[in-house]
């Protein structure tokens, strides 16, 4: 049996909910316009059905270069947030240019 998940909400979360890196069948996160200032990229790498993650105008300092590691990716907003890296110039470029721009950063 397959089943398909989905989160949305706006508004209510300064941090990502700890209970949606358990759910492995999770495929869309909607969490745009919150104040969300962090994430655990390991922990969404598990996610392999995640292709859509909407973390836009929130209040995210840093994009951790490992979230370019979450291959499942297809639609990637980070539009909105206080960080300096990526530029604007590179998320208007996309999702696929946006990941292999974290992925050039990950640490040898």
């Amino acid at each position: 049996m397959c089943f398909c998940a989905s989160f949305c909400c706006h508004g209510r979360f300064s941090s990502f909910p700890e209970v949606l890196y358990d759910i492995m069948t999770l495929e869309t996160v909607l969490l745009g316009n919150n104040q969300v200032c962090g994430l655990d990229p390991g922990r969404l790498i598990k996610l392999l059905s995640l292709s859509t993650l909407d973390l836009s105008n929130n209040d995210l300092l840093s994009v951790p270069p490992e979230l370019g590691l979450c291959t499942s990716l297809r639609c990637l907003s980070l539009e909105g947030n206080p960080f300096r890296t990526p530029r604007a110039a590179i998320l208007a470029k996309g999702t696929d240019a946006v990941l292999e721009y974290l992925r050039s950063r990950i640490p040898a």
